[in-house]
């Protein structure tokens, strides 16, 4: 498993992508209690191939949401993992786009 980010305190400032060439980002808005918590990704039909990113308050909209955000992914259909209250999905990232899932 490859870590992107850890589940404490958000980093300050703006998130940094690296997409295109390839690669998107994915952007999940998850309910308040997983706040500081972690939540996986694989690549479709790759389920030991978790890749995790924590979950931190971030501006959004002009309020704070709790978003998991990350930054770079292969473009393809991967596994977004459930956990508490959300269901696990799969979500389709595409080369050079930010991917938006609303996990509420």
């Amino acid at each position: 498993m490859t870590e992107i980010e850890s589940a404490g305190s958000a980093p300050s400032g703006p998130a940094v992508l690296d997409i295109g060439e390839g690669a998107g980002a994915l952007l999940v808005i998850v309910p308040a209690a997983l706040l500081h918590t972690e939540i996986e990704v694989s690549p479709d039909g790759r389920p030991g191939a978790r890749t995790h990113t924590g979950v931190h308050d971030r501006p959004m909209g002009g309020k704070l949401l709790p978003i998991a955000l990350f930054p770079s992914l292969d473009a393809g259909t991967w596994t977004l993992w459930g956990s508490g209250p959300c269901a696990t999905r799969t979500v389709v990232i595409l080369d050079g786009q930010v991917t938006q899932v609303d996990w509420r």
